[in-house]
């Protein structure tokens, strides 16, 4: 054996132990921690600093890693190949080839790899270094190398590789949900993350109370009147209209009631009246929250598209809609809006949303013309419901429970069992309706043909059932 083949087996060790280093850094950078190194940046560490550098520009390291690693394989099956050609027969240069296959594939990829992934955070301190000086030596060729890339993948119209790498909305979604099943995050966590995601898809409409449920002041009322309205309703804030309440003129607050100084005989809702703050139905509520927060306001009044009052949103109903529901001593005795009765019975209020519905009871109802389980029923029936009146559709049973102020109040809902697909392989999806005085046992069912008149999708819009 001569010096230069000597030469040649240090140098494919060396190059080993190369390829080696390229591999693991390239599994450790990608999986280690990113908010835990820059915790430790955060702490002076200024190894946690050179990583922190480097996972910022991550396609420029990613990039040279790969390059790398392509130039150190070539060259050790070139050395190896070159080695193999001098001392062994056809036979024996396969052999060697498939050796070489095996040790790398499981010495210089899956061993390396493995461990990085399970010490990431440790080989990233001890790597970033080194890797660092890598990088700047390989600059030149990796900046040409990158360019002719970019080159061809503008042909494909691939080229902002940057942009493809943000994780998605339903990507996040899914990582939550992995993190709770594997017992990383708690149940209430899981659900504040999925509420904060939602937030931002919210409206004002969404979330605000609607004007059937508001409680009005009107601006004629006396001193007393006023305080035992406070006191019926156990509300801390009013709005005030004058002749009708689409015309709101402000906000009494009860603190200013109570320290109110003047004559009770000469009160003057007026005197003791705040400005009021105005928002539209579709304003989103991320930029509610802030609008809120910077002006100071905790009670915004909520307007549709022709000035009508539609309803009313507090930052209250703001942070609901993250942290769950909040009661304070006059909520105690609220019930849930769905109450469940059995595994197949519930009983909702006419004003829960769909949302809502969908997610405590299964089902999937969504609709751009309606957004409660009230205006769903109104619109299968196309008609204002009375008590007892019932509807069947998607092997769902809907009962008017409760009739108030000619508004749905509850709602009975009874899942029925799935039925058997009919001999054609057809299913009948139309709504059943029952009508209360019918002592008949026959359902009256809804078909549509051709001649049929379109439902007018308005006259659910038009009811008061939010």
């Amino acid at each position: 054996m001569d010096s230069s083949e000597v030469t040649r087996m240090i140098l494919i060790g060396v190059l080993l132990l190369l390829s080696i280093f390229f591999s693991s850094a390239k599994t450790a950078f990608s999986t280690v921690n990113k908010l835990r190194i820059r915790s430790l940046a955060e702490e002076e560490n200024k190894r946690a600093k050179l990583v922190n550098n480097l996972l910022e520009g991550p396609a420029k390291m990613q990039n040279t890693l790969l390059i790398g690693n392509l130039i150190l394989n070539i060259a050790i099956s070139s050395l190896t190949a070159s080695l193999a050609i001098d001392h062994f027969k056809p036979v024996g240069i396969v052999v060697t080839i498939v050796l070489l296959i095996f040790f790398m594939l499981v010495f210089a990829r899956m061993i390396p790899n493995t461990l990085a992934e399970i010490n990431s955070e440790r080989f990233t301190l001890k790597y970033a270094g080194l890797l660092l000086f890598i990088i700047r030596i390989m600059t030149p060729l990796t900046f040409f190398i990158m360019k002719i890339s970019s080159l061809f993948l503008m042909l494909f119209h691939a080229n902002n590789l940057e942009k493809a790498s943000v994780i998605t909305e339903d990507e996040l979604r899914s990582i939550v949900e992995v993190s709770h099943e594997e017992g990383v995050i708690e149940m209430d966590e899981k659900q504040m993350i999925t509420n904060v995601v939602d937030f931002g898809d919210s409206m004002a409409k969404d979330v605000m109370v609607p004007r059937v449920d508001m409680v009005f002041a009107e601006i004629s009322l006396s001193y007393d009147e006023l305080v035992e309205l406070f006191s019926k309703d156990k509300y801390t804030r009013m709005p005030v209209y004058s002749e009708s309440r689409d015309n709101v003129l402000g906000i009494v607050n009860l603190k200013d009631i109570f320290f109110y100084q003047g004559s009770k005989e000469n009160f003057q809702i007026k005197d003791v009246m705040r400005e009021p703050y105005f928002t539209y139905e579709y304003k989103k509520t991320t930029e509610l929250l802030k609008e809120m927060r910077k002006n100071y306001v905790s009670l915004a009044i909520v307007l549709d598209e022709y000035g009508t009052t539609t309803g009313l949103i507090t930052l209250e109903d703001l942070l609901e809609e993250i942290v769950g529901e909040i009661r304070d001593e006059y909520d105690a005795d609220e019930e849930d809006s769905i109450r469940k009765i059995s595994d197949t019975e519930y009983i909702a209020d006419g004003n829960t949303k769909l949302d809502e519905v969908n997610e405590i009871i299964g089902l999937d109802l969504e609709s751009d013309d309606y957004d409660s389980i009230a205006g769903h029923m109104i619109y299968l029936l196309d008609h204002l419901p009375e008590i007892g009146e019932s509807i069947t559709d998607d092997n769902v049973v809907y009962t008017v429970d409760s009739v108030m102020k000619n508004r749905i109040d509850k709602v009975h809902i009874v899942l029925l069992p799935e039925v058997n697909e009919s001999k054609d392989n057809k299913t009948d999806n139309t709504p059943r309706y029952t009508d209360p005085d019918n002592t008949a046992s026959d359902d009256i069912t809804f078909h549509n043909t051709d001649n049929t008149a379109a439902k007018d999708n308005s006259f659910a819009e038009n009811l008061p059932i939010d």
